[in-house]
């Protein structure tokens, strides 16, 4: 493949995204929108990417110089003084372009939904027609406000004629223009030059070196695009929403095709952080956000939100759980509607349960809290179980402190344990029990009052309410 340059036009403002920052930076719910497009651009391997910016163009150029999706670009900034329409765009990179030989490929910063594939297919489409203009064509039913490819009978394209100069008849055109060309080196400076801003807009239209080839008898070719969707631009949240949601189902598409499992893939959302291996299963309406893994043959029932975890091969996470910033081991059970959060690690075999809250603490192979229970900066031995209602008491007010469960202990129901405070190996502490001492290995501990039967004492208290009713 020939070496190219590449334009990126980037100069617009986002007033319509709600602020007054360079278009090209705002994210999506991967990068900023540059990002994408220089990602796609990266395997032409082109010779130069020239840059137009434009308004606050220091807050661009600060990004672009520090993006890791800069690499492997020659980058050069031009600027476009006035917004004077794509045309003028073009003719601020000129200069940059001058000693360039070939193609010189002309993209749009807001358009971030291209791939790498379409745009190597479009230069080697221009290349094997030996085009001067190439433009990246698809088909969309109006009414739109995209330019309209209008063609001779005989099929060869005449111009481009943007929607707001169409007459009826061009406006019911379904071929539309992407925005993006390949244009001979040598035809782009005289064609940009010719340019006149005759049209409703006032601006000089880039789309008008289309019809300049056409004139000259120059080779114009239009290359079909196979997906209509990577045509998305960002002019507004809406867009930007649209975006996002084709971004989802890609990387769902992306692991799918990986080997990951989905019962419901258009529900899910999974960052692109996120490592998800082969044979993993993914229920409906899962969220898996930040820096977080999935290990092979985990399951994660559905309507979980798991951000910045290790769920570990063979895990399971039940339905309406809430994982963050934890470690959960091998073949370990989490839920349902269970709130594992920072600083817990589960080993292997371990049980969490329905209603079971954990922070800072760390369970051992095999221990259980099967339901309804608190354990704060607490570390629980192998093999334990905690009965339901237990309560780590961890803070006084001021200070957090620290509850340790030894291996195999047992931890009765409703059971508040008063940190700082330990629980042997193998001890078993009472139902019911408010433990503030240390529980020594193998011990029973038992802290609550000694239960009295008064015999005969509710019915002498009905009898006596009953009484006083009627009087």
């Amino acid at each position: 493949m020939e070496q190219i340059c590449c334009v990126v036009l980037a100069a617009g403002i986002g007033k319509r995204m709600g602020g007054d920052l360079p278009k090209a930076v705002a994210k999506t719910r991967e990068k900023a929108l540059i990002d994408h497009v220089l990602e796609s651009l990266a395997p032409l391997k082109p010779k130069k990417t020239v840059i137009v910016v434009g308004h606050k163009r220091e807050i661009l150029e600060d990004h672009v110089r520090s993006s890791k999706s800069a690499a492997g670009h020659s980058v050069e900034f031009a600027l476009q003084e006035k917004q004077l329409g794509t045309g003028d765009a073009v003719r601020s990179a000129l200069s940059a372009v001058a000693s360039h030989k070939g193609t010189v490929l002309i993209t749009y910063a807001d358009h971030p939904l291209f791939t790498a594939q379409t745009l190597q297919d479009l230069v080697a489409f221009h290349a094997f027609k030996k085009a001067t203009v190439t433009v990246l064509t698809f088909n969309v039913p109006p009414p739109n406000g995209y330019g309209r490819i209008i063609r001779h009978e005989d099929g060869h394209v005449l111009r481009i004629t943007e929607a707001k100069d169409c007459n009826p008849e061009e406006l019911l055109t379904r071929e539309v223009n992407s925005g993006i060309f390949a244009v001979d080196s040598s035809f782009l400076k005289p064609a940009i030059d010719s340019l006149v801003p005759n049209n409703a807009q006032g601006e000089y239209y880039l789309t008008d070196i289309v019809e300049k080839a056409a004139k000259e008898g120059q080779t114009v070719a239009a290359f079909p695009l196979g997906n209509p969707e990577e045509a998305a631009g960002v002019n507004s949240p809406t867009d930007m929403h649209y975006v996002n949601d084709v971004l989802k189902r890609r990387h769902v598409a992306h692991l799918r095709e990986s080997g990951v499992l989905f019962d419901s893939p258009d529900t899910c959302t999974i960052d692109v952080s996120v490592t998800v291996e082969p044979g993993a299963h993914i229920g409906p309406n899962v969220q898996l956000r930040g820096k977080s893994s999935v290990g092979a043959g985990a399951i994660i029932e559905g309507t979980t939100l798991i951000i910045d975890s290790q769920i570990s091969p063979g895990a399971l996470i039940k339905l309406g759980s809430r994982v963050e910033g934890a470690s959960i081991g091998e073949l370990s059970t989490v839920g349902p509607f269970a709130n594992v959060r920072p600083g817990t690690v589960l080993g292997k075999e371990v049980r969490i349960g329905n209603f079971v809250e954990t922070k800072n603490t760390t369970m051992r192979d095999g221990a259980k809290a099967s339901h309804l229970t608190y354990l704060g900066d607490c570390t629980v031995g192998e093999h334990a179980n905690i009965g339901a209602g237990t309560i780590t008491c961890n803070y006084d007010g001021y200070n957090k402190a620290e509850t340790t469960i030894g291996k195999g202990a047992f931890i009765g129901s409703n059971t508040a344990l008063v940190a700082p405070v330990t629980v042997g190996d193998g001890a078993i502490v009472a139902a019911g029990s408010v433990i503030t001492r240390d529980v020594p290995k193998d011990a029973l501990g038992v802290a609550r009052a000694r239960q009295e039967n008064k015999d005969g004492w509710a019915k002498s208290r009905r009898e006596q309410l009953e009484s006083s009713k009627k009087k």
